[in-house]
């Protein structure tokens, strides 16, 4: 009997925190920001100057790759990049509209 309950107060547990993390997490959304490549920028500089406080460069600088489906980290003067910069929490949320029911 203990040993049930107790499996099924775990459960439950896991459950509501599971259910948790995923309904709080708004989504992630990234804006295209074009980016001219100075003399003396790396990946690694240009990564630093738009990422996030709480982002870890190494994932920005994949990021910057991809979008501009860069197989090395090669970049010279006066080329133009494409960076993925990530749009503030606040912005993602979407403002509710009012509705007009008509009720009969």
């Amino acid at each position: 009997m203990k040993k049930s309950l107790l499996a099924f107060l775990l459960g439950a547990v896991l459950s509501a925190a599971f259910t948790y993390m995923n309904v709080s997490a708004s989504p992630v959304v990234y804006e295209q920001q074009a980016v001219t490549v100075h003399a003396g920028d790396t990946l690694w500089t240009i990564a630093s100057r738009w990422s996030g406080t709480d982002e870890d460069v190494r994932e920005v600088v994949e990021r910057i790759r991809t979008a501009n489906r860069m197989e090395g980290t090669d970049i010279r003067a006066g080329q133009q990049l494409v960076v993925p910069v990530r749009r503030p929490a606040a912005d993602n949320k979407k403002t509710a509209q009012p509705v007009n029911v008509a009720v009969r």
